[in-house]
């Protein structure tokens, strides 16, 4: 089921996607990469994705889960 704190991007073109700021945030965001082209994810600021500034999904279908720890992003 998904909670009405869900969220679910689907990229329909190669594109630089920028997430919200982590503090404070409960959602959990899901990115598929639904065309050939590459989907770049960002994080906000000086905040991280698995410690790391961005997240490439370079592959057609892929998808990630992302949760926040109140001060980054992490995938789940």
């Amino acid at each position: 089921a998904v909670a009405s704190t869900d969220y679910v991007i689907v990229a329909g073109a190669g594109i630089q996607l920028t997430l919200p700021t982590a503090v404070g945030n409960t959602n959990l965001i899901t990115i598929k990469n639904k065309v050939v082209s590459s989907v770049l994810v960002v994080a906000n600021g000086a905040e991280t994705i698995d410690d790391a500034a961005t997240a490439l999904m370079q592959t057609q279908y892929t998808a990630i889960d992302l949760i926040s720890d109140n001060a980054n992003w992490h995938v789940t």
